[in-house]
Order: C-alpha cells, then structure tokens, then sequence
C-alpha cells in the first residue's frame, strides 16, 4: 500500500482548512447587504459552511499528527460539525436552484416543475435525512455517520452548487466587468462540482455501495495520491474564484456610487434651475407692489400672489428632500403588510372631490382585496401622483377609470395623452411635457420621478399606454 509522507499529508490538510477558513471570512464580511443580486442575502450561509468545514478538516489535522490521542467526544464533534457544515452549503444551493427558477422568463410554468417543487424545504428535507438515517443504519459507526452525510448534504449541496453558479453567469447584467465575473463564476461551479465528487463519493470504507469500491482506500492504491489532495486543490480553487466572484459586490457599489454622482450633478443644475423660476416671479411681484401706490385691493391681490408662489416654492422643495429621501434610504427592510385596496379607496374619496370641482368624473371599476408587503406612506405618494396627474390633464367632463385587480393597479383617463416620443423621458426630474394650450398647468415634473423609484424600490413594473389627446392608461404590477 502507497504511503505518503506525514509532513506532506499535514500541509495537504491545513491547506484545505485554510482555504475554506478564508472564504468564510471573505464571504461573512463581504458587502453584500445592499445589493440587488438574488443570493447576496443569503450568501452567509456559503460562508458558515466554509468556517464549520475548515474546523471539521483541523479536527482531522489534530487526529493525523497525534495518532495515539484517543478522544471520543472530538469524533462525535467532527461529525456535527460536517453535518452542520454541509447543511448549509446544501440550504444556500438549495435557496439557488428554486429561485433560479424564478428568475426564469417562464417561471409560472418552471414553478411546476417537479425540481422546483422537490425542492421546497419540507419536502427535500424530509426526503434527505430518511436517506440519512438509513444510510447510518447500514453502517452504525463514526465513519459510517460521515459517509451518509457526504453521500446526502455534502453530495447533492455541492453539486447542485457547483451547477447553479455555473450556468448563473450567463444572467449577468451585461458591464464592463460581465466576462471576467462570467468565468469567476464557472470556475466556481466547475470547482464544487468536482469537491462534490472527491469530497461526496470518496468517503471512508464502508460496508455497503459505493463505499466499499470507490473509498479513500481504493483511490490512493488506484491513483498513488490521498483524496485530500484533490479536495485541497478543489478546496483553493473555490476559495479563489469565489472570493474574486464577490468584487461583484464592490463593482455594484461602486456603480452606485457613480450614479449617485452623476444623479446629484443633474439634481443640483435642475433644481437650482426650477427653484430660480418662483424666485424671480416673487421678486418680480414685490417690485411692482413697491413702485407705486396702489389700492388696498391692489395690494391684496400681490400679496395673494406673493402667497401662491411661496407655496409652489414650498411644495417643490419638499418634494425634492421627499425624493432624495428615497434615493438614499434602505426603505425596503421597514416593509409591512399594506392592504392595497384600502389606501386606494382612502385616496379615491379624497380626490372625488377635487374631480368634482374641476368637472372630471372619477370612478373605480373594480377593487379586489390585495395585501402587499411594501411601505405604506410610498404607496400613498404613488397612487396619489397618478391620480392628482390624471385630474391634472384631464379635461373638464371627461371621465377617469380606477382599477384593482389581483396585484395590478390601473388607473385611465380620457385625457390630452402623451406623444410616444416623450413616454421615456417622463420619469426624469423636473421634465414636463409641452402640451399645447396646457402652460397654465402648474407643476414640477417630480411626481413621475418620485413614482419610478417608489416602483423600483418596490419592485414592481410600470407600464404607460397613451395615445395624443385620446388619453393614457398607466398599469403598475406588483409582486
């Protein structure tokens, strides 16, 4: 029988240790918690499986160097600590493949799929650990114990892993950085593939198949080299290649960071420029009440005047830290349960009124029972800016539709619409479309600004159909 060298076989285990230490570390302390990736709130537990797995590997370190040192106890701790450790490499592919599925463009039919449904935790759970305590039934013994949980966590975690990282690079958002994340993340998959063989189906020798033909026995006679050198070699090249697959993470912060740049840049020139407007209209009030006597009626009127431009002043500016606010805060972790129905009809009785002066009839359809996990005070701003718009620009004796159905809102209005051409450009601040004969309209052209990121941070979809003086539907799908 081939025998490797003591000192080789030690340094073969602390590196393998070692390497699973440092991409548990990397990953627990990666910068992950504001990041729109669909695993970065789950990746701690690729971590927790890399620490509890680098101290089940020093545990076997400790064995191999003090042979005679008989401990029970660390045995029974080695064993939890590679159950524990795989259990978690086996959730977060678990957490993958399901939602890899929803990320799919026919995720209603992939939802069933005999995977997708395998998959849900009860079901895989139960399956996997009868699998488990039967496999330790056939062989009662520590290394009995350790072949079961390599042959049902640690196997199908790994490979399952390995399969999902790989084919998810191709769903990248295409950057400057998309090709070199693509093969960090294939080498990923590539690498728990092959853990998944040699750390999996290389077990200790047990009494039943496959253990007792393919065992760490076996390969070394085979192959004249111990298994744990592969799964070392494994073990470096994921530790690599996934500590270098969360830059990802420094790139999307980066990227914000850019964005908001370049977004405080244009806020700033926009809104210096809107603000001067009101400005110069006081200013230029004030002047004339002061270069002659005027009546007191006179001076009433100016005053009224002075009035109505400071409110304008007053509503853009809270409107601009209102938007600002939404631009920087982590709102989505404050998210509660919101009956959706009961903000609209709050809104609908408010603005019946307003319609009603201004002649515009405002009616609801349809309105289903819908609770939505979101933030309530947002929903308010956003229904109530397609609202107050469709009143805004619609005319006198022409009617606006409301609807609620399943987890659409869509809201119609018979109004003077949209030029096709401008339908992109509304969601920017302060732009306003030009509509000939409608200048008297005041406004700011914040409020479709503020409903785009209420619906990014949502993340729900808005879609806008409008045909010039025929008059626009606006549809926002919730998830």
């Amino acid at each position: 029988m081939f025998s490797i060298k003591q000192e080789s076989m030690e340094i073969l285990l602390f590196i393998y240790g070692l390497s699973f230490f440092v991409l548990g570390i990397s990953v627990l302390f990666s910068r992950s918690r504001d990041s729109e990736y669909f695993f970065a709130n789950k990746i701690w537990l690729l971590g927790v499986f890399a620490i509890s797995h680098a101290f089940e590997d020093w545990i076997s370190l400790f064995e191999y160097i003090h042979p005679k040192v008989k401990f029970p106890l660390l045995d029974y701790i080695q064993s939890f600590l590679l159950l524990v450790s795989y259990i978690f490499l086996f959730e977060f592919s678990r957490f993958v493949i399901r939602k890899s599925f929803l990320k799919s463009k026919h995720k209603n039919k992939l939802r069933e799929h005999i995977i997708y449904k395998l998959y849900y935790p009860p079901a895989i759970y139960t399956l996997i650990s009868i699998g488990l305590l039967f496999l330790i039934y056939l062989h009662p013994t520590i290394s009995g114990i350790n072949a079961a949980i390599r042959y049902t966590y640690g196997f199908w975690g790994a490979f399952l892993l390995g399969g999902g990282l790989y084919h998810y690079g191709d769903s990248l958002k295409k950057n400057q950085n998309t090709n070199t994340l693509k093969l960090y993340f294939k080498i990923s998959g590539a690498a728990f593939a092959a853990y998944a063989l040699f750390s999996g189906i290389v077990v200790d020798p047990i009494s039943y198949f496959p253990g007792n033909i393919i065992n760490t026995e076996t390969f070394i006679n085979i192959f004249h080299f111990p298994v744990q050198a592969l799964r070392g070699l494994c073990a470096l090249v994921i530790a690599a290649a996934s500590i270098k697959t969360l830059g990802i993470f420094r790139y999307e912060l980066v990227t914000k960071l850019n964005e908001s740049y370049e977004n405080i840049k244009r806020f700033s020139s926009n809104a210096s420029h809107q603000i001067k407007t009101p400005l110069t209209a006081l200013r230029l009030q004030i002047h004339l009440a002061l270069k002659k006597n005027k009546n007191v009626q006179e001076y009433r009127d100016s005053l009224r005047a002075i009035d109505s431009e400071i409110v304008y002043l007053q509503d853009m500016v809270s409107n601009l830290l209102l938007l600002t606010r939404i631009q920087n805060m982590n709102i989505r972790e404050n998210f509660q349960f919101v009956e959706l129905d009961g903000i609209v009809l709050e809104i609908f009785e408010e603005y019946s009124v307003i319609a009603k002066n201004k002649g515009v009839v405002l009616d609801i359809k349809n309105l289903d029972y819908i609770q939505i996990k979101a933030e309530p005070t947002l929903l308010r701003i956003l229904i109530t800016n397609l609202i107050d718009n469709a009143i805004k620009y619609t005319p006198q004796g022409k009617k606006i539709t409301i609807s609620l159905i399943k987890s659409v809102f869509l809201i119609s209005d018979e109004g003077i619409g949209i030029p096709q051409d401008k339908i992109p450009m509304i969601y920017d601040e302060f732009y306003r479309v030009n509509a000939p004969g409608k200048t008297h309209i005041k406004g700011y052209g914040l409020g479709l600004s503020m409903v785009k990121k209420i619906i990014e941070i949502h993340k729900a979809k808005i879609r806008i159909n409008s045909k010039v003086d025929k008059g626009t539907s606006i549809s926002v799908k919730f998830n």
